[in-house]
């Protein structure tokens, strides 16, 4: 598997357990164990996202031109990967 695949499942599972975190929260806003692992998981997204937009441009379009051109163009895009 190549560090690109290997940054976008560590993202993928990070998105995950937000996701599912939130959905806990959602019923128990004030679970404090909750909270803290729903951020954790946020900054290790955070991280993830970070490291793959510095190898291999943005992720969304969302992050598309943070240099002096529109980079979201720039191939290949983020769900084609390598197997």
């Amino acid at each position: 598997m190549g560090e690109r695949q290997r940054l976008m499942n560590t993202i993928r599972m990070h998105q995950f357990a937000m996701v599912d975190l939130g959905l806990y929260l959602n019923s128990h806003p004030n679970c404090q164990k909750g909270l803290a692992c729903f951020r954790k998981h946020k900054a290790m997204r955070d991280e993830a996202v970070a490291a793959y937009q510095s190898k291999f441009g943005p992720l969304t379009f969302y992050d598309g031109g943070a240099c002096d051109r529109w980079n979201w163009v720039d191939g290949p895009w983020p769900w084609e990967m390598e197997a």
